[in-house]
Parts: structure tokens; sequence; C-alpha cells
């Protein structure tokens, strides 16, 4: 059973089902992708890992103790150096263990010469949340929009900050997808839906000779969504995690309720 939504469902973007509906999704766009590319290109699953540490400086140097035994002396008498010991304790804080993060994302990958040819990323909210973690996102978007290849970015989520999307500003929506081609960069395509719309039928660039294939966004999110068991999880009844605007919330209470069953 699919989502009753035409595009999007804003139920999932509440973080008791965002994280396991991300991993499922990713899959699902790995497996479609891997069906429709020609041959000599294969795709994957890949990740970001980074750690994110306390500020501590670990090269930090001590002192002398204030008791050491010296070796033996020429004369062969033996030095011994001792302060008298006291039970003192002094309050300290250790760095915490670094805490790791990592997000999926899709690598389209050329044959026999193992190059990352395509990138295609799925927004996760550490990602639109002032933090450490979309300061590590934005760092390696950069880095991938200057290393020459293609960048896919898709962002279902309606909650934090968007990622740049050039000038002019594309609408006002919901939710985007932007597609750099890596040899007409920087220059990009940007799509922008509604809560209300369909999902897009986004092109993904291979290298140049060999075109675009299609990424049928809304049959990935199906897939997902059957996979996650997600139609016998969502109370439908209650309104989203995440509001949605005034307007959009009358529609959707229309939209459920033409869809629930007598």
């Amino acid at each position: 059973m699919h989502s009753p939504f035409p595009g999007m469902d804003p139920y999932l973007e509440d973080a008791a089902y965002w994280s396991g509906f991300h991993a499922k999704l990713i899959v699902a766009i790995s497996a479609s992708i891997t069906r429709a590319l020609p041959a000599g290109y294969y795709a994957d699953v890949e990740q970001h890992v980074w750690l994110q540490d306390e500020d501590f400086d670990v090269r930090e140097t001590f002192g002398y103790p204030d008791a050491f035994v010296a070796g033996h002396s020429n004369t062969g008498a033996v030095a011994v150096a001792a302060e008298k010991s006291v039970s003192v304790s002094t309050e300290v804080t250790l760095a915490k263990t670094p805490r790791k993060s990592q997000q999926k994302f899709v690598k389209i990958v050329d044959q026999p010469g193992n190059r990352v040819i395509t990138v295609i990323e799925l927004l996760s909210p550490s990602n639109k949340h002032n933090g450490p973690d979309r300061e590590q996102y934005i760092i390696k978007r950069n880095q991938c929009l200057a290393s020459g290849t293609h960048f896919v970015e898709i962002d279902l989520l309606r909650d934090g900050d968007r990622m740049p999307l050039g000038r002019p500003r594309p609408a006002i929506a919901d939710y985007y997808a932007i597609v750099v081609r890596a040899n007409l960069f920087p220059k990009a395509s940007v799509w922008a839906f509604t809560v209300r719309d369909p999902m897009p039928i986004l092109p993904i660039p291979l290298k140049v000779k060999d075109g675009d294939i299609t990424l049928e966004l809304r049959d990935c999110f199906d897939r997902a969504y059957e996979d996650g068991g997600y139609q016998n999880r969502i109370d439908y009844r209650s309104p989203p995690a995440i509001p949605l605007r005034r307007p959009d919330q009358a529609w959707a209470d229309e939209f459920l309720k033409a869809k629930s069953p007598m």
C-alpha cells in the first residue's frame, strides 16, 4: 500500500520515522539507478563519517613528577628525590569520547577506473540545523562541487534551514531537489515542489558522452514506504509532527478524509 499523499508524505518527517525511512529511501534510489545504468557504471551506497570532538588540547605536556628515582650516578650512589604525599584531589574535566556522525549517500562510479561520476545526497535534519554536522556537510558539499563530480541533492524536509540554492532564489516551496552538472557548474537546475505536488522525475547525469538516466523519485519513495510498513505505523487521524501551513493542513484534512474508507 502506498502513502495517501500525491508526493512527499509530511508524516514521515517525524523524527520517529525519518532515520529509518532515510536509510530505506537511499537503498531504493541506489537500486533504481543500478537498473537504469548503462554498461561501464555501477551505483553503490556510501557514507560520510566524521568525528565531533571536544576542544581540548591533546598536545598538553606535563611537568616532572614530584617524586622520582634517578639512575645510578658515577659514584655508584642512587639519587632519590621525593615529596611528602598529600591526600588532596583536584577536579578535572576529561574530554568526552568523540561522537561519530555519519550520513549515507549514493555514488555512481565508472568502470574500470572506479572514478566517482555522480553523488546523490538525501538531506537529514542534522544537515539543516546550525551545528557541527551541518558545517561538516557543507564542507563536503563544497568539495564535491569543486571536484568535477556531478552532484544531486534532494531535500524532503520542511523544517530547518535550506542549503544554498543559488541566485535567483527558487520559488518558495516545501521541498527541493538540485542537479549540478560538473561541466556546467556553477549553473544548476532546481526543482521546487510542495506537499500537494507530485515528486519530480530527476535527470541523473553521467559522463557527457553517455547523457543522463532518470530517477523516478516517487517509485523509490513507494518502495521505501512499503518496505517500512508505514501504512500500519502512521496515525493519519492526527496532524503531522512537523506542522503544515494552515491552508495545507486544511487541504490535507480534506484529502485524507476523501482517501479513508467509509
